[in-house]
């Protein structure tokens, strides 16, 4: 980026221009980046953004949940592992589960008991680097919870004070300089109140208005005299009268003051005539996403201000930081303020082709995006009479470049981004004078100094484990476990487990949900080998203790209409009626009467998943005759793919397309050449090819070959496992499948259909090959009102957030 600043004339006479000069010879311009990249490596500050179903739960009901983890403004390609919690109000932790992370995104649910009577349940999640950093910012989000044992409208307790807080521009106030006093006035659950009063000094004279402008924020501009103090007189919006002490002036010193202009941020830095001779020759950063956009040395030492510009337009929207350095390199002012060059969004939509609110009714939806960039994105349909909803709360868009950066509560933080104008702009920035933000510690940085990585990321799931018992001197250099991963699905996967010289096995890089058998033995028949003798973990962290918990995420849920939650007590009444009514239904009573399935969509359906389904090249080996005469898979792919270059020898396989070299996946885990040219093309199920840049998993830039090993049904007696000792080691959470009931196929029972979520998907994948998607749902027997919420993410870090609400025409009469 470039690192060029401007000045230009000041408005009054008295301030002096000062060219700001670029020093990049000196240690601090060599140094700072290759510093910051210290950090960013050792603490990527990840983030993560939540879409739930829907906003609030009946006991019984399932959360459904798809989680978009970033890093700084892009998708995060640091961690592997997702981990989210169910906590109680005092911090126990009720539920864990543990997901894959893909596309910087994972997917899970939780099944709330039918008998919790608590009013609200906290979600908690994270990341081992997240752990690892300032842990204020894991995500954690209280769902109120609609029980009929519990009233849930009075969640708020009573409000005893209002708090007034000021927060000079830059830090400090300094004497004869004029500051810019930002203040924010909230109660007890830090929701907003309005105030109004006057600041006055010592000796009772007004010298600045006080009165909120926006959600309790406003700001003022005040030249503090040496000597004096400065006192806030003021009364709340309930009429209650406070007396608040401003900060102390400091004597001697420097301020910054950060204005917009179009495509810019000017910047202003005042100093006091006696201030130290270290504020007189200063060093200003700004920075973005732990990497510097603009710098420059500034010479005060024969001036009394000088200003310049960050030329803004070419950078991604964000949070900008500010921080200003004396001449020994201590950080003297910090500041951040808000870059929206509009571009943070990508197009795209949401919309019914096919609308039916009766009951049962069958709906089609479509998807469509614009670009070809490969998008990753999840829809909830729910009914929109039972949900109450607030178009400007948090969303995948405010939450990313917004309140997931910044402390402290933010109401209705979508207003800011919904709303584009001069006003907003001027609250926005209310917003980022009131609210702290990610501090580096300076000193920290300038010796090198990162953050202790208590927790250690793996690549995925990993076998980690020690045999013991081994006779002394029985463990050689070339001592292996060899054996065969059997997961819950039946498929087989082929391990090695080299062992080192104090009996460690390790091997990562692996995917599997639920519990797995590792079969297996050593590669010399000279030891004699027990399972006993092999402790095996998973190398996920295990998580026993209680969280601190905030109670404001409590106090500051939103009050819900009281007729909502009724409605919601006695939908949830029926539903449970209606679970117990389906479990006493037998299959003998179900009349199917579906459309039958292509070969390749059973196979499709039954061994693909997620980021691997779709269009692509597919070879079922379970019913061709003639797979069995390869001598491997690649003899047996050679030539039946058009371009995909193929070639065998001593060295192994030797792969080619258009230039690249493919991704290879076993059951959708990444593997080697070597690893599928031994597995048994006997063993082998199913094949997808992806052509280059058509897959969006990981080295899918060269085309994609994903083999599947058989499973279930389709799985022969394996005898090499026979005898062979086993360990069972636990896989990722396993994923539930979302219940949509197909009424063409399925004859109607006598059975209440009352769903709340009508349709949830949150593994939507589309690129320019598959730039438009569409589902189809049917509606239960009481929704009138569809309510549909589409977010996702893009590869280049764009945001989608789309809501809608669709009702029934006048002409069209329910039934």
């Amino acid at each position: 980026m470039s690192s060029k600043f401007y000045s230009s004339v000041m408005p009054k006479r008295l301030i002096i221009l000062l060219l700001l000069i670029l020093s990049f010879q000196s240690v601090f311009s060599q140094q700072l980046d290759s510093l910051l990249a210290i950090q960013q490596k050792a603490d990527p500050q990840e983030k993560i953004y939540i879409h739930f179903d829907k906003g609030y739960y009946n006991p019984g009901e399932t959360i459904w949940f798809k989680a978009y983890l970033f890093s700084g403004i892009y998708p995060t390609e640091v961690s592997k592992t997702f981990y989210t919690e169910l906590l109680d109000e005092t911090g126990k932790i009720l539920y864990q589960k543990t997901a894959p992370i893909s596309f910087a995104s994972a997917v899970g649910s939780f099944d709330i008991d039918s008998n919790f009577s608590k009013p609200v349940i906290y979600f908690r999640s994270y990341t081992l680097s997240m752990l690892n950093s300032d842990t204020n910012f894991i995500y954690t989000k209280a769902i109120r919870i609609l029980s009929t044992k519990e009233s849930v409208t009075k969640l708020k307790s009573s409000v005893t004070k209002t708090r007034l807080s000021f927060l000079p521009e830059g830090g400090d106030m300094v004497a004869g300089l004029p500051s810019t006093v930002a203040f924010i006035s909230t109660n007890d659950e830090e929701l907003p109140i309005k105030i109004i009063g006057q600041v006055l000094d010592n000796q009772r004279k007004k010298v600045a208005e006080l009165k909120t402008l926006h959600d309790g924020m406003g700001k003022f501009v005040l030249t503090p005299e040496a000597g004096k103090t400065y006192t806030a007189t003021w009364q709340d919006e309930l009429g209650k009268s406070y007396s608040t002490a401003l900060p102390i002036a400091s004597s001697q010193g420097v301020i910054l003051k950060i204005n917009d202009e179009e495509a810019n941020k000017r910047f202003t830095l005042y100093r006091t005539d006696q201030a130290p001779e270290e504020m007189k020759q200063l060093h200003v950063i700004a920075y973005m996403n732990q990497e510097i956009a603009f710098r420059a040395d500034v010479n005060l030492a024969n001036k009394l201000t000088a200003t310049g510009i960050f030329p803004t337009n070419t950078l991604p929207s964000g949070i900008l930081r500010v921080t200003v350095f004396d001449n020994n390199f201590k950080a003297v002012l910090e500041r951040i303020t808000f870059v929206d060059n509009d571009d943070y969004e990508f197009d795209g939509d949401v919309y019914m082709v096919q609308k039916d609110l009766k009951k049962r009714g069958l709906n089609k939806v479509e998807i469509l995006i614009s670009d070809t960039i490969p998008s990753n994105i999840s829809l909830s349909i729910t009914d929109a009479d039972l949900q109450e909803f607030n178009p400007l709360e948090d969303n995948i868009v405010s939450h990313l470049l917004l309140t997931g950066e910044l402390r402290g509560k933010i109401v209705n933080p979508y207003y800011y981004f919904f709303i584009n104008n001069d006003s907003t702009s001027f609250y926005l920035d209310l917003v980022m004078l009131t609210h702290g933000w990610r501090r580096y510690n300076w000193d920290n940085v300038f010796a090198g100094k990162t953050v202790p990585l208590q927790w250690k990321e793996n690549n995925y799931l990993a076998l980690n484990g020690q045999i013991s018992g081994l006779p002394p001197n029985s463990i050689g250099p070339d001592l292996q476990l060899s054996g065969i991963l059997r997961t819950s699905d039946s498929a087989n996967n082929f391990i090695v487990l080299p062992v080192d010289r104090k009996g460690k096995v390790f091997s990562d890089g692996l995917i599997f949900y639920d519990k797995a058998k590792l079969f297996f033995n050593f590669n010399t028949q000279k030891l004699i080998f027990d399972k006993s003798m092999l402790v095996l973990d998973n190398g996920l962290r295990k998580n026993n203790t209680k969280a601190w918990l905030d109670s404001n995420l409590k106090k500051s849920l939103p009050q819900l209409n009281a007729a909502v939650v009724t409605s919601n007590n006695q939908v949830n009444k029926k539903a449970l009626q209606m679970r117990q009514q389906v479990k006493s239904i037998t299959l003998e009573n179900v009349t199917v009467q579906a459309k039958t399935k292509t070969s390749k969509e059973k196979m499709d359906e039954k061994y693909t998943s997620g980021l691997f389904s779709g269009d692509a090249y597919s070879f079922d080996l379970l019913n061709d005759p003639f797979a069995s005469s390869a001598s491997d898979i690649f003899q047996y792919l050679q030539g039946k793919v058009a371009g995909l270059q193929i070639s065998t020898g001593g060295n192994g396989p030797s792969l080619s397309w258009r230039g690249g070299t493919p991704a290879l996946y076993l059951n959708e885990m990444q593997a080697d050449a070597s690893l599928l040219s031994a597995t048994p093309v006997s063993d082998i199920a199913y094949i997808k090819i992806f052509r280059p840049g058509e897959s969006i998993v990981s080295g899918g830039g060269g085309g994609v070959i994903a083999i599947y090993t058989r499973k279930g049904g389709d799985v022969k007696p394996d005898p090499n496992t026979k005898g062979l000792n086993y360990v069972q080691v636990m896989g990722y959470s396993a994923v539930k499948e979302f219940y949509s009931p197909n009424y063409a196929t399925v004859a109607e029972k006598d059975v209440e259909d009352v769903r709340t979520t009508l349709y949830w998907n949150p593994s939507i994948y589309l690129d320019k090959t598959k730039r438009r998607i569409r589902f189809q749902f049917y509606n239960n027997d009481i929704t009138k009102r569809f309510r549909l919420v589409m977010e996702g993410i893009n590869a280049a870090g764009k945001l989608i957030h789309v809501t809608k609400e669709v009702i029934s025409a006048s002409n069209e009469p329910l039934k």
